[in-house]
């Protein structure tokens, strides 16, 4: 069996099944919930180039698959990025049947599952630097995703593909200077060249400002719970190819101008997204800033160069999805009456559906880095490292978080806040209400943020093993 096909070909066939039962919400979750699960666990425990005995034959795993003169290799350091993907993908599916009674998009799942395709193809392929060419086509799936007829808006959709689009070139071209390394060795233009072409295309792929405006834009206009897809699997995959950038090549790691400019690209990003977010008035919006901020955190955290930073960044990571999928499904079910996430459109919302409220806040929260819930844990990581050496930009880190602390309480305060007069109290029967299995859904994501909070070495095991695949990067 060739694991590298195995695994690129099942998500892109489930995705035709999926798309095949879209009219039945549940089952086309199930589909998807359970080909995310047993990739993951294929991912993790698959053996590479080894015969073991399966229904009383011998089948062979081979690592490797090569087609039109390019290898796609599965190798041991590629399975935490692929686990982290698969389960990030595999709590999105599970609650897409729930979300898509508040109007999600019918596209969501298929194309979930053909970016899963993809995103395995980017982890494979080799020479890596063609990886660019795939993220291309998961940008163009997310535009498939990002537009629905609930939500006709493009703009920011079409913004990240955009972008993406501005990024390939450079990034292929940053390979093609390298290339001529193998002809002239002892030229060092072709490597300035190439860093700075490189430099260039992931600055436009991270989103650093001031390529950052389409993250606003798709929180504000998109689906909540597809945003909120895109922002963890999409941008932690972005986040995996450059780690295996730096994992891969020595002249780039070895260059500690690199790192200073991720730190102070991270610190460009908060500063940005902690601006703005304080006179926010709606919650997609604000979403949009404090992901702005996060990622600028988990870049910041990269440019430390140390064992310690890459786990603080790589909690960052697993938590913001955490964070996002509750947030983006309570988000959702809020939102139903008016399609609007504006603060007085959602006003004494919570009265009406408390679960759903429930879950905006805590998902809200963890993805600020508030004390005692989940997305704490990597931020505290974070702010002991940059206390050492780095405090200003510790300070600026605080700052925009206390920017969306602020916006994020008057949202708060809107949701709960009561009639006037009594004839305008809302009565049971109004509105929209949470299903008895969304609200399963809702409770266990809040639970898992708070649990997570209360004991965040749960996740240190993990986050080691994970570190482990690009120890190289810190030597």
């Amino acid at each position: 069996m060739n694991i590298p096909f195995f695994m690129m070909a099942i998500p892109a066939i489930m995705a035709v099944v999926a798309y095949l039962v879209g009219r039945w919400a549940w089952v086309q979750a199930v589909v998807a919930a359970s080909t995310a699960a047993v990739m993951g666990l294929l991912a993790l425990q698959a053996p590479l180039d080894q015969a073991v005995a399966f229904a009383g034959r011998d089948l062979r795993f081979v690592s490797a698959w090569v087609v039109l003169g390019r290898s796609f290799t599965f190798v041991n350091d590629d399975r935490p990025a692929l686990a982290f993907i698969y389960l990030a993908a595999m709590i999105f599916f599970a609650g897409a049947g729930a979300v898509r009674s508040g109007r999600a998009p019918r596209a969501f799942l298929p194309m979930g599952l053909a970016t899963l395709s993809l995103l395995t193809a980017t982890i494979f392929v080799q020479p890596f630097l063609f990886a660019a060419l795939f993220i291309e086509m998961i940008a163009a799936c997310a535009v498939v995703m990002l537009a629905d007829d609930d939500h006709r808006n493009t703009r920011g959709a079409m913004r990240l593909l955009v972008f993406v689009t501005l990024s390939v070139p450079f990034i292929l071209l940053a390979g093609w200077q390298l290339e001529g390394l193998a002809t002239s060795p002892d030229d060092p233009n072709l490597l300035t060249r190439a860093t700075i072409l490189l430099d260039i295309g992931l600055l436009i792929l991270l989103a650093i400002v001031p390529f950052h405006s389409w993250i606003p834009t798709v929180s504000d206009e998109s689906s909540p719970f597809t945003a909120a897809f895109v922002f963890t699997v999409v941008q932690a995959a972005v986040m995996f190819f450059m780690l295996k950038f730096f994992n891969q090549y020595e002249w780039l790691r070895d260059n500690q101008a690199e790192f200073l400019l991720l730190r102070w690209g991270g610190a460009v990003m908060i500063a940005a997204g902690g601006a703005t977010a304080f006179a926010q008035r709606r919650f997609g919006r604000l979403m949009g800033y404090a992901v702005m901020i996060d990622i600028g955190a988990a870049l910041m955290a990269v440019g430390l160069a140390t064992p310690d930073g890459l786990r603080a960044t790589l909690a960052i990571l697993a938590l913001r999805g955490l964070a996002l999928a509750v947030w983006g499904l309570g988000l959702s079910w809020l939102r139903l009456e008016n399609n609007s996430t504006d603060f007085d459109d959602l006003a004494g919302r919570a009265w009406q559906m408390p679960f759903a409220a429930m879950a905006v806040i805590v998902g809200g929260l963890s993805l600020i880095g508030f004390p005692l819930t989940a997305g704490f844990a990597g931020r505290w990581a974070l702010y002991r490292q940059l206390a050492a050496d780095e405090v200003a930009f510790a300070l600026v880190l605080l700052l925009a978080s206390a920017s969306v602390t602020l916006a994020y309480a008057r949202g708060l305060a809107a949701l709960f806040r009561r009639p006037e007069t009594p004839e305008d109290e809302p009565q049971p029967s109004d509105g929209p209400r949470e299903g008895q299995v969304t609200i399963v859904f809702l409770i266990i994501g809040a639970a898992a943020i708070l649990i997570l909070g209360l004991f965040p070495q749960v996740l240190l095991p993990a986050v080691t093993r994970a570190a482990e695949a690009f120890q190289v990067l810190t030597q």
